[in-house]
């Protein structure tokens, strides 16, 4: 394949179509439908997964909330209860079905309602809360996460046990311990996840109480996006992370305080300083996320395709003696530049890879471009007669 002038696309006449790709991955692939979920954003197709977290301090329900923060808080419940030695629990849905008790606040279940449009026979829910991480991640102008697929959807609730702020430091260090996650992990995880977001009065009114004077919806830092400024204004004690000082410290509940000071601050002084803190993240949020149940087979992390065929369509025409053959091919120009794509034309072989069609080609007509947070792509478009032959003939 080339792209300095033509983009040639070889597919069999028996249509079994393969991509000549550029580089992995291999169309078709069972993470096809999430690939697209994830790369596009905005433009022609676009899906529109990240709309609900952008920008980064939006949320439909309003203001004090931050959607972003609370996708990935929901990521981390439903993780939070798994168990890595007896592969029982981790990322699977489950917490659809452990909304109240100790999953406090609306946030979960107005993150599921977001998700739900996207939930698919070839996406399942676990999967989509996965993504919800990248995305909103990357909505904050923070790193790219990597996403494996593959996950499975619980069909009932799963054991209890997710960390709650009244926990004692040898609580905190068991329950993350069990999901595989030692003690700076443990602290590093935890300032990843709070970097973005805050404590609201109504979930907490013990933390946050009313008639104060302050916001009801503090944040743990003074930014809101995400960035290291947790772990900076920590390590400079200038912290105004609710979980940290404030009511909570005489309450016991006092979470973060417990969490980030549990190795004398060696972690958290490390992740003070921008790269450290966004290639820890990277690590920690990939390692949650990857948290699943026993069986699980995650593949590769998903990378968008350099050309990708979609909405593939054969229908029947002039009395079965034709097929009208129909579809989009969509090429990644992030690396080029789409006004030096001349065209972009489908070359196809009969079923034993010869050229007794005549003329094999067929052209396309460009339809739109789509983007996503790092990725952009132009679509072009097709409809051909392609002349069909029986087996007698």
């Amino acid at each position: 394949m080339r792209f300095s002038s033509t983009v040639v696309i070889l597919l069999s006449a028996a249509l079994h179509h393969r991509v000549a790709a550029v580089s992995v991955p291999t169309w078709p692939a069972p993470s096809d439908e999430l690939e697209d979920i994830m790369f596009l954003n905005t433009g022609y197709r676009a899906r529109g997964f990240a709309v609900a977290v952008t920008p980064c301090s939006f949320s439909a329900q309003g203001d004090g909330r931050i959607a972003a923060a609370e996708w990935i808080r929901t990521a981390f419940h439903d993780m939070a209860t798994g168990n890595v030695q007896t592969g029982v629990g981790g990322l699977d849905a489950s917490l659809v079905y452990e909304l109240g008790g100790d999953n406090i606040g609306p946030a979960f279940q107005t993150t599921f309602e977001t998700f739900a449009p996207f939930l698919s026979t070839r996406s399942s829910m676990a999967d989509i809360v996965a993504l919800g991480v990248y995305t909103a991640v990357r909505s904050c102008k923070g790193p790219v996460i990597p996403i494996r697929t593959g996950r499975k959807d619980a069909t009932k609730a799963g054991p209890s046990g997710v960390p709650l702020p009244q926990n004692s430091l040898s609580t905190f260090k068991q329950k993350f311990l069990r999901t595989g996650f030692n003690t700076t992990e443990m602290i590093a995880v935890t300032a990843c996840g709070h970097t973005l977001g805050g404590v609201h009065a109504e979930d907490f009114p013990a933390i946050v109480p009313s008639g104060t004077g302050g916001s009801s919806n503090p944040h743990f830092d003074s930014t809101v996006r995400f960035d290291s400024q947790i772990a900076t204004e920590w390590v400079d004690g200038k912290t105004s992370d609710p979980l940290a000082v404030g009511p909570s410290v005489a309450l016991g509940q006092d979470s973060d305080r417990k969490v980030f000071g549990a190795d004398g601050n060696v972690t958290m002084k490390a992740m003070a300083h921008p790269a450290t803190f966004a290639s820890t993240c990277v690590a920690m949020l990939q390692k949650m996320i990857e948290v699943v149940p026993s069986g699980t087979a995650l593949t590769d992390p998903i990378v968008p395709y350099e050309v990708k065929p979609t909405g593939l369509q054969l229908t029947l025409s002039n009395g079965g003696t034709q097929l009208l053959f129909e579809g989009e091919i969509r090429v990644r120009t992030t690396t080029r530049s789409a006004g030096k794509i001349a065209a972009v034309d489908l070359v196809y072989k009969d079923r034993n890879g010869g050229s007794s069609c005549g003329s094999c080609t067929i052209k396309t007509t460009s339809n739109g471009t789509a983007a996503g947070f790092d990725d952009t792509f132009t679509v072009w478009w097709y409809l051909e007669n392609v002349k069909g032959r029986s087996d007698r003939d």
